[in-house]
């Protein structure tokens, strides 16, 4: 019997819906976890607006190839750099290129905390 399978029939047994989607299935299980029900409710609401934002993004196999975007990428019309970097207020990129200027290269930020440059 697999995991889900097993997890599926002790819910069954307690009389609770294994799709139960709000985050406290998990206490059919280990009925110790009952006070921490409003946590799980909350953490699961949490999960649930991540999770979409990566679906709409294109899904999880698209969203954890992030190595193949990140750092410095070459193309044929330049080169990208990009870092995550959420909690940051602005980055700017700078090195010999620009005679170590700290600030002449802003970096843009999107909605998930990416930020990103082009140099042709």
């Amino acid at each position: 019997m697999t995991t889900t399978e097993t997890i599926t029939a002790n819910l069954k047994v307690s009389g609770l819906n294994a799709k139960q989607q709000d985050g406290t299935g998990v206490v059919a299980l280990d009925p110790w976890l009952e006070p921490y029900s409003d946590g799980l409710r909350k953490r699961y609401a949490a999960y649930k607006v991540w999770k979409d934002r990566i679906d709409a993004a294109g899904g999880y196999e698209k969203f954890s190839r992030g190595y193949e975007r990140f750092g410095f990428t070459v193309s044929k019309m330049g080169i990208t750099y990009r870092e995550w970097a959420p909690s940051v207020k602005e980055a700017f990129l700078f090195g010999d290129f620009n005679n170590w200027s700290n600030s002449s290269h802003p970096m843009k930020r999107d909605e998930y905390g990416v930020y990103e440059i082009f140099l042709p």
